[in-house]
């Protein structure tokens, strides 16, 4: 089903946008009561993901709230399998479940029981495949939470969703937005910043790094061939590559050992033949970050280099894709196979 695919997905996709690949956040409080302080960023997380729920998928799939919220609650603290009747929910199977069980055949069914005044028609066959479908439904969001990259509180988000479902929420949605534009435009940018200075500082005192006039820290593991050299910001390189964030999580890599888990497995389904490879890649300098511009100049064909980029010589302010945030130095591990072809 299209639509309630889209809704899941979406609500996905904005928890995951909450992150901007920052560890840190220098949050206010909202309080609950007399006694009990929550985070504003978990609850406003749970806000969202609440709204969903209640008012996205609880009026199209009649789903079983309670096995949502409890599969949500594992898996966002870590648990890497769920159960539910006979199959086992995974992140590696999970869009292939959601394909299964909430497919667009399901559509017919989902617009009767939205049709229907009386609120008697189901939507899933059975008891079996309704629970199946609600563990679906919450381990995928549960699964985005585990690796948002941020001091969420679980408690703190299933307890908004607890107030969103009774109609309790405590923050307003335009209270909720002024937080979140500050958090995305001023607190994550500062604190990527300073912690961005101090990881390539700390990189510039390890054995054997130098430091370019720009900023690079880098680490020659092998010179390679000195008269095979990138010299222009039109030479071609080809190379194998590893990036990673300042905590150390692969965002991306052509390398089959260091590729993410689920990369592999998409690739077995999808790229059978290319599935245990390396893919080497090929570009021209003036193609790529400011950074592999001139590092890719400083080893020749064959060799191998580790590189700590400053954030300006990266992707700046803007930052880029879920792992990647403002003002946020990389490292790269790279290879370089080929230069203009020899």
């Amino acid at each position: 089903m299209k639509k309630v695919l889209s809704s899941i997905f979406a609500c996905t996709i904005a928890i995951m946008a909450m992150s901007c690949s920052s560890d840190y956040l220098q949050a206010k409080k909202v309080t609950k009561g007399d006694k009990n302080e929550m985070d504003t960023l978990s609850y406003i997380i749970g806000q969202n993901i609440g709204n969903t729920i209640v008012n996205g998928i609880m009026p199209q799939l009649k789903a079983d709230y309670d096995v949502i919220v409890n599969t949500l609650e594992e898996t966002a603290l870590g648990k890497e399998k769920v159960k539910a009747g006979d199959v086992t929910i995974t992140k590696e199977n999970i869009n292939e479940l959601g394909q299964q069980y909430l497919g667009p055949e399901l559509n017919e069914r989902v617009m009767a029981a939205m049709q229907d005044s009386t609120g008697v028609t189901e939507v899933f066959a059975d008891a079996n495949e309704k629970n199946i479908a609600s563990a679906i439904l919450g381990a995928n969001i549960g699964f985005s939470l585990s690796e948002i990259g941020l001091p969420i509180k679980t408690n703190t988000i299933l307890a908004a969703i607890e107030d969103t479902r009774n109609g309790e929420g405590k923050i307003e949605q335009y209270e909720a937005m002024n937080f979140m534009q500050n958090y995305h435009t001023v607190v994550i940018p500062e604190q990527n910043r300073i912690e961005s200075e101090k990881w390539l500082a700390d990189m510039a005192k390890k054995r054997g790094a130098k430091v370019t006039e720009s900023g690079i820290v880098y680490i020659i593991e092998k010179a390679g061939c000195d008269s095979i050299k990138a010299i222009n910001d039109t030479d071609k390189v080809k190379v194998l590559y590893t990036g990673r964030t300042a905590d150390g999580k692969v965002f991306d890599s052509n390398v089959w050992n260091d590729m993410p888990k689920q990369r592999q497995e998409m690739m077995k389904q999808y790229r059978p033949d290319d599935a245990g490879k390396d893919s080497p890649i090929e570009f021209g300098l003036n193609q790529v970050i400011k950074g592999w511009t001139e590092g890719m100049k400083l080893i020749g064909k064959g060799g191998k280099i580790t590189l700590w980029i400053p954030s300006e010589l990266a992707y700046g302010e803007r930052g880029t894709g879920q792992d990647i945030g403002p003002n946020a130095a990389l490292r790269f591990d790279v290879e370089l196979l080929e230069v203009n072809g020899k």
